[in-house]
């Protein structure tokens, strides 16, 4: 019976270790954050998504103070959330907090990521505290156009309170609601409760559907003092596979499978080792990658196709080459542009004493292989140059006779047709995601500012062109379009200056009575002498009104009734548009007071009531009448001096002898 037991122990850890091995690679990971720069109004930070794959993304925000990096100790969203469930609890894991621009419905904050270059998918964010305020979410995609709201992959609403444990920050029994915000596919817009009131937990999720190269939050409030939660997440894959060699001999020492995304960007490399294996760990599990097998030698010809595409959305992928020694004699070169190798060329291979001709097509090192060529021959080689690249010359190639070596370095350079390029600077200098047009000859060709405004338009045909933003980040104006005529060279410095839209500011503030907040007040907001523009504070006795030009105002508040103080106040807006918070009116309430005593007047048809003339012609009182008191000295003195006389005549009386 021991010995089963030590056998079922065995097997209980075996299937455990399998069931962790077909489990485990399957991972996930949180935001990396950068340091949080800037001040009011202009914050900057980097997000890092922690996958092989995913590029960084430059953040930029004009939310106003109290901006911040919490560590996700005490606010998370649980294992059994909807995102939880696909990527893991998020407690302990880094999150951005955001603002309004500033405390009114008319003064919304604009966070805008990024990206180096489009994003893979099998990733998610989530916003949470979306209660009393609204968030309107917009992208633009990998091309440069604007991301439709399909793309932006919005999954569902929920309320991370609803898991265990519960976040102790935001998930107490405070006896605020914990509600779920809505999602308007119209508007793009994730929105808090209709009431617009303070609750805890309210949160949504997006999975992004096509890559971007940039995401933007347009923060609202609603009522309130509104902050934004935003976690990051990505679930991760691996990628493994061997190369074979299936006849003759091969040396892999200098070969490797190159990991490239749908951009066709090379985003890691990796040796083939000595058991000629190969593994990429921790892939954003996103579909559209490939990997691609170069470095074999001259003397060796890849016999699988040498790129395969791979979709990591349900798993680990396994992708395997195969190679052999090459038929003498062959011709090898490469194709490439000064930018570097081109893959997918298409090159011809000729006789030239006659014969069928055979195509190549370069790998993802520009690198084209031609096997079986017979000696003391001559070949002509040709390439065919694909679209944004001029031709190139052909070349003669010779196999000498008797030759058992291969004839190498049959190489060819491309000249890329004329690249655009510029800089988009705004007022506080350059201006990052802002997707540049040039539009001539029936296309269109776009791209997306990096993290320092630079922009590039690779591969233009010679002839006409105009040059726009057609869509300025928030904020700025649509500059003028500019012409750029483009020949047989690279036109560069066509730079893009943006100005800002006419600066305005805001107010905001706090209406109080006997120190508690004032609802319903009714504050009015406009230059002096004018009515103005009014509005009426929250529940929570806050106001705000935005969109107000440079100039100096009148604020004043409508008093209710019975209550003094709130006096008016003038403000001041300059050209930099400044948002003035802290504009508070305190009422309080009038003291009671009685109403003073009025003597009643006598009534003159009241014959008792008719005073006696007094010898001056005056009147004097009646008989039995009581004069009022009319200051002296009191009654009581009198009084008490009658009683003491009147004791002491007594006393004397009873000291007297009596008579026999």
């Amino acid at each position: 019976m021991r010995s089963s037991g030590v056998l079922a122990a065995a097997m209980a850890v075996l299937l455990a270790g399998s069931a962790v091995a077909a489990t485990a690679a399957t991972t996930t990971g949180f935001a990396q954050w950068g340091p949080l720069t800037g001040s009011t109004n202009d914050y900057a930070t980097t997000m890092q998504l922690p996958a092989l794959g995913f590029p960084e993304a430059t953040v930029a925000s004009d939310s106003r103070a109290d901006v911040a990096l919490p560590s996700g100790a005490t606010n998370w969203f649980g294992a059994s959330t909807p995102p939880g469930q696909r990527y893991g609890s998020s407690r302990d894991q880094a999150y951005l907090n955001l603002r309004p621009r500033a405390d009114n419905a008319s003064s919304p904050s604009t966070t805008t990521y990024t990206f180096d270059r489009p994003t893979p998918q099998g990733w998610t964010v989530v916003l949470g505290d979306v209660d009393a305020d609204q968030v309107r979410v917009s992208a633009t995609r990998a091309d440069g156009t604007a991301a439709t709201t399909a793309d932006l992959g919005f999954r569902s609403a929920f309320n991370l309170c609803d898991t265990t444990p519960r976040p102790s920050s935001v998930c107490s029994d405070t006896g605020r609601p914990k509600d779920v915000p809505t999602w308007d596919p119209a508007t793009a817009t994730l929105r808090g409760n209709d009431a617009a009131v303070d609750s805890d937990g309210a949160t949504g999720w997006f999975e992004p559907t096509t890559s971007l190269r940039t995401l933007t939050f347009t923060f609202t409030r609603r009522a309130g003092l509104p902050i934004l939660q935003t976690w990051f997440a990505v679930t991760k894959q691996d990628v493994s596979g061997t190369v074979a060699v299936t006849t003759g001999t091969c040396s892999l020492a200098s070969a490797t499978v190159s990991l490239v995304d749908a951009s066709g960007a090379v985003v890691a490399t990796r040796s083939v080792d000595a058991s000629g294996t190969y593994a990429f760990d921790g892939v954003a599990a996103s579909d559209g990658y490939r990997v691609a097998l170069s470095g074999v030698p001259a003397t060796c010809l890849v016999t699988s196709p040498s790129s395969r595409a791979i979709d990591l959305r349900a798993g680990d992928a396994v992708t395997d080459f195969s190679v052999r020694q090459a038929v003498p004699v062959p011709i090898t070169g490469e194709v490439r542009a000064v930018s570097g190798p081109l893959e997918g060329v298409t090159v011809t291979l000729t006789p030239v004493a006659g014969g069928p001709s055979r195509t190549a097509t370069t790998d993802v090192a520009g690198r084209y292989v031609f096997e079986d060529n017979a000696d003391a021959a001559d070949y002509t080689i040709a390439v065919t140059a694909p679209s944004g690249y001029l031709s190139a010359p052909d070349r003669t190639a010779t196999v000498p006779a008797g030759a058992t070596t291969p004839v190498t370095d049959q190489d060819f350079v491309l000249q890329a047709l004329p690249t655009v390029s510029g800089v988009v600077e705004g007022p506080d200098g350059p201006v990052a995601g802002v997707t540049v047009e040039l539009t001539g000859g029936g296309s269109t060709y776009r791209a997306v500012t990096a993290a320092d405004g630079t922009y590039a338009l690779p591969r233009v045909p010679a002839g006409g062109y105009v040059l726009a933003v057609p869509n300025p980040p928030a904020g700025y104006q649509t500059p003028a379009t500019s012409p750029v005529t483009v020949g047989t060279a690279d036109v560069p410095d066509q730079d893009v200056v943006l100005t800002r839209v006419a600066a305005t500011g805001s107010v905001a503030g706090t209406v109080t009575l006997d120190g508690r907040p004032l609802p319903g007040a009714v504050v009015t907001v406009g230059p002096g002498g004018a009515a103005g523009a009014t509005v009426t504070t929250d529940a929570e006795g806050t106001f705000g009104l935005g969109a107000l030009t440079p100039g100096t105002y009148r604020v004043t508040v409508a008093a209710p009734a019975g209550t003094s103080g709130g006096a008016a106040r003038s403000v001041t807006i300059t050209v930099a548009g400044e948002d003035l918070t802290g504009q508070d009116f305190a009422f309080v309430t009038d003291p009671a007071t009685s109403d003073p005593v009025v003597p009643v007047p006598d009534d003159p048809s009241d014959p008792a009531a008719d005073p006696t003339p007094d010898d001056d012609g005056g009147s004097a009182p009646d008989d039995g009448a009581v004069l009022p008191d009319s200051g002296g000295p009191s009654l009581a003195l009198p009084l008490l001096g009658l009683a003491l006389t009147t004791a002491g005549a007594v006393a004397v009386v009873a000291a007297r002898p009596r008579r026999g």
